[in-house]
């Protein structure tokens, strides 16, 4: 009892030290980014087709802040998934220590993926939805503020949606997740999914809510897939249970 409560503090004190070492990660990506906040903005701007507006004097800078803040945590996120699989994965389930390079790339190149699909597909879809209600008496005045951080949401949200099939590979692995838990759960992960997507989504309208939800479907059926392969040939992995 004692050692296991020794093995749980020495945990808590690698995260402890994990997170502060993210955390200056994040701090020294983010000032770094800035000197290209501008740069960013202009192709974020692309999918606007105008120029936003500042309703404060101070609206312009904490614009391009918080575009920093957003690029300095997804450029870290590389080394936030190393730090997790050193001080979580790797230490529960030594076999699979090997496997931490390989997962990382493919981790980001899903990442990278998600936020493709949504700055081509499901931001031009949905900003255009958005400014198509002008009329000759109404003309939309975009907050910056307000557009960066639907941009951001939207990246964000689909970017690491995509990581779904690389968990559900994992947890099939490890023989947490089973083909009949999707068959039997499918009602009320549909239901997650939209309730997920609404919640995510940054504007009220229904348009975009769908808009993302018909993603995160297709990517919980694709989990489901993969599980299926894994469940017809799973061998046990060294350090864990099958």
């Amino acid at each position: 009892m004692q050692n296991r409560v020794t093995t749980i503090l020495d945990a808590l004190e690698t995260s402890r030290k994990g997170l502060a070492v993210y955390a200056v990660l994040v701090l020294a990506l983010t000032a770094a980014s800035f000197s290209f906040s501008e740069s960013i903005l202009r192709f974020l701007v692309r999918l606007l087709g105008r120029k936003l507006v500042a309703y404060s004097p101070d609206e312009g800078f904490l614009t391009l802040i918080h575009l920093s803040l957003y690029c300095g945590i997804a450029l870290s996120l590389p080394a936030g998934a190393w730090l997790l699989w050193r001080g979580a994965v790797a230490r529960w389930m030594p076999g699979w220590r090997g496997w931490g390079g390989p997962v990382i790339l493919l981790a980001t190149a899903l990442f990278c993926a998600g936020g493709l699909v949504s700055y081509y597909v499901l931001l031009p879809a949905g900003i255009g939805f958005l400014v198509s209600f002008e009329t000759e008496k109404v003309s939309a005045l975009i907050s910056a503020r307000k557009f960066i951080s639907f941009c951001g949401t939207m990246l964000f949200a689909l970017g690491l949606s995509f990581e779904a099939p690389l968990v559900s590979y994992f947890l099939a692995r490890a023989g947490w997740l089973t083909p009949a838990i999707f068959r039997k759960r499918w009602r009320h992960a549909m239901l997650i999914c939209v309730v997920l997507a609404a919640v995510i989504t940054p504007t009220p309208d229904v348009y975009n809510m769908t808009l993302m939800s018909l993603p995160l479907l297709g990517l919980y059926f694709v989990s489901f897939g993969i599980v299926v392969l894994v469940d017809k040939t799973r061998r046990p992995v060294p350090g864990t249970k099958k």
